[in-house]
C-alpha cells in the first residue's frame, strides 16, 4: 500500500512537471509568434527576458542597488508652458516694454493725441447759402466745401448739409473754427488784370503806394485771365535772409498760358504791373520784367502759411456756385458723450477678445494668438500716432479711428492665419515643434510680404492724398509698420508659448488609441 502511494505521488509530480513545461513552452511560443512581423523585436524581447531573469535573483538586485535617486519633477502643461515662456522671455519683455511706452506716451498730459469731433467735442458753425448761379444746387456747393476742407490741411473737419440751404461745419475743439469757415466760404474767383487798366483812381493810387487788401469793384478793371483758365494751385515756400515766406504756384490751361504770355510780353518793355485779385481783393501786384511762358506762374505776396493754404484750397477746391454767410462758432460736446476714449478702447479690446475666443474654439490654443497680436499691434500703433502728431500729421478723429479699426482687423486675420497653419500641420500628424515652424516660417513670411505691400501703398497715398484720405493713409502706414514689428518680434514667441502644452494632447491621443486597441483585442478573444 505504501509503495503504491509513493508511485502515485511520483506520477503526479511527473505530470505536474510536464504540465509546467508545456505552459512554459506555450508562453514562449506566443511572443515568438507576435514578433514574427518585426525581426528586431526578438532582440528586444531577449534583452527584456534577461532583465526579468536578473530581477528574479533576490539577493543581487538589492546588493547592486545604490542609494535611491530623487524623483524627477512631473512634466505638466503648466511647466511646459513656463519653460517655453522662459525660452522667449527676452522677446516677450521687449514687446511688453514697447506696449508700455506707447500707452504711457498716449496718456501723458504733455504728449497724447488731441481728440477729433466725435471723441473730444467740436466748434460748430452754420453756413447759409444764397444767390445760387443758374443750374447749380446745394449739392454742388456741398461738394466744393468738402473739397476745400480736405485741401485745407486741417484735421477731422466735417461738413454736412442740414437743410435746403444750410450746412453745418464741425471743427475739433481747440481749433480756430472761424478761420476755417472763412477759408471755406470765400467765392474763390481768381482774376489777373493789368494795373494800368484799373479805372478807380483812388484804388489805383493805393495800389501804387503799396497798400495791401485793396478791393476793386467789378467793372473798374479788365481781367485778361480768370478762374476759368486756372486748373489748380499749390503752396510753395521761399526763403529770404533766413525768413520763410509762402507763395502760390498756379497751374493754367493752354488758353490761360497763352493769355499770360501775350500780356507779359507787352508789359515787359515798360516794367508794367499785374494785379492778382481773389474775389475782388488784390492779393499781389507783381512787376513784369520778362515775358512769362509756360503753364505755371508763381504768385508771392509775403503770405503766411495759413493764408497761402487757404488761397490754394479756394483755387483747387473749385469756385463756389453761391454766396455763403456764417454764424459764430458754438461749442458742442462729443458725439460719444462721457468717457469716449475709454469706450473706444473697450470696443477695440472686446473685438480682440471675441475674435480670439472664436478662433480658439476652431483652432485650439493657437487661436488666441489673434487676440494677443491685435492688442499688441493697436497699442504700438497708438504710440506711433502719438509721435506723428508732433509733426501735425494726425489727431484722433474719424480717419484715425477707421485706420485703427482696419489695423486691428488685419492683425486678427494674420493671427488667425498663423494659427490655422499650425493647426493644419498638427492635423496632418506633424509634431508640435514642426507645426510651429510651419506657422512661423512660410506662413509668417507670406504675411510679412503682404504687410509690406500695405505699408508701401499707404505711404504713397499719404504723400499724394488730402484730408480724410491722407489721415487714413498715415494711420494705416503706422499700423502696417507696427504689425511688421509685432510679426517679427512677438508673434512667433507668442505662438510657441501658447501651443507648448499641445504635446500633451498627442500623448493623450496615443494613450486613448492604445486603450481602444487593448479593448478591441479583449473583445476579440
Amino acid at each position: 500500500m505504501k509503495r503504491d502511494a509513493d508511485e502515485a505521488r511520483d506520477d503526479a509530480a511527473v505530470s505536474s512537471d510536464e504540465i509546467s513545461n508545456s505552459e512554459k513552452d506555450m508562453k514562449a511560443e506566443e511572443p515568438a509568434k507576435a514578433a514574427e512581423p518585426e525581426g528586431d523585436a526578438e532582440a528586444d524581447e531577449a534583452a527584456e527576458a534577461e532583465g526579468d531573469a536578473e530581477a528574479d535573483k533576490p539577493g543581487e538586485a538589492e546588493k547592486d542597488a545604490g542609494p535611491e535617486e530623487p524623483t524627477a519633477k512631473a512634466d505638466t502643461p503648466a511647466s511646459r508652458t513656463a519653460q517655453e515662456r522662459g525660452r522667449h522671455s527676452g522677446v516677450l519683455f521687449a514687446t511688453l516694454a514697447l506696449v508700455i511706452l506707447a500707452l504711457v506716451g498716449l496718456l501723458l498730459p504733455a504728449w497724447g493725441i488731441p481728440l477729433g469731433c466725435d471723441l473730444g467735442g467740436a466748434s460748430v458753425v452754420t453756413l447759409m447759402a444764397s444767390d445760387y448761379e443758374d443750374g447749380t444746387t446745394a449739392a454742388d456747393a456741398l461738394a466744393v466745401l468738402k473739397n476745400r476742407a480736405a485741401l485745407l490741411g486741417e484735421h477731422d473737419v466735417q461738413v454736412t448739409q442740414t437743410g435746403d440751404d444750410t450746412f453745418e461745419l464741425r471743427v475739433p475743439a481747440g481749433y480756430d473754427a472761424s478761420s476755417v469757415a472763412s477759408a471755406l466760404t470765400r467765392k474763390g474767383h481768381l482774376e489777373f488784370a493789368r494795373l494800368d487798366s484799373v479805372s478807380d483812381a483812388d484804388a489805383l493810387q493805393q495800389l501804387q503806394a503799396g497798400a495791401s487788401g485793396v478791393t476793386l469793384d467789378e467793372g473798374t478793371y479788365e481781367p485778361f485771365l480768370t478762374s476759368d483758365e486756372v486748373k489748380g494751385a499749390t503752396v510753395v515756400s521761399q526763403s529770404y535772409y533766413g525768413m520763410t515766406y509762402y507763395a502760390l504756384s498756379v497751374s493754367l490751361n493752354s488758353d490761360g498760358a497763352s493769355a499770360l504770355a501775350s500780356t507779359t510780353e507787352d508789359l515787359a518793355s515798360s516794367s508794367g504791373q499785374i494785379a492778382v485779385l481773389l474775389d475782388g481783393a488784390v492779393i499781389a501786384e507783381p512787376s513784369v520784367k520778362n515775358k512769362i511762358e509756360g503753364s505755371k506762374i508763381s504768385i508771392s505776396g509775403g503770405y503766411t502759411e495759413d493764408q497761402a493754404t487757404a488761397y490754394a484750397a479756394a483755387l483747387s477746391g473749385g469756385e463756389l456756385p453761391c454766396s455763403l454767410s456764417q454764424t459764430e462758432p458754438v461749442s458742442v460736446g462729443a458725439r460719444a458723450r462721457g468717457h469716449a476714449r475709454e469706450l473706444a478702447a473697450v470696443a477695440a479690446l472686446a473685438l480682440a477678445i471675441v475674435a480670439g475666443a472664436v478662433a480658439s474654439a476652431k483652432l485650439g490654443r493657437a487661436g488666441f494668438l489673434a487676440a494677443k497680436l491685435s492688442v499688441v499691434v493697436v497699442a504700438i500703433t497708438l504710440g506711433v500716432l502719438t509721435i506723428l502728431y508732433r509733426f501735425e500729421l494726425v489727431i484722433l478723429g474719424r480717419a484715425e479711428l477707421l485706420g485703427l479699426a482696419t489695423t486691428e482687423v488685419i492683425s486678427i486675420i494674420c493671427g488667425v492665419r498663423m494659427a490655422a497653419r499650425y493647426r493644419a500641420a498638427r492635423n496632418e500628424g506633424s509634431s508640435v515643434r514642426k507645426s510651429q515652424q510651419q506657422a512661423t516660417g512660410p506662413e509668417l513670411a507670406l504675411l510679412v510680404k503682404a504687410t509690406v505691400v500695405v505699408l508701401v501703398f499707404s505711404v504713397a497715398t499719404a504723400f499724394f492724398a488730402h484730408g480724410f484720405a491722407r489721415e487714413l493713409a498715415v494711420t494705416l502706414s503706422a499700423g502696417a509698420a507696427s504689425l511688421l514689428v509685432a510679426l517679427g518680434l512677438f508673434a512667433p514667441a507668442a505662438l510657441c508659448v501658447r501651443t507648448a502644452a499641445d504635446v500633451f494632447e498627442t500623448a493623450d491621443d496615443e494613450f486613448a488609441a492604445a486603450q481602444d486597441g487593448a479593448a478591441g483585442v479583449t473583445d476579440g478573444e
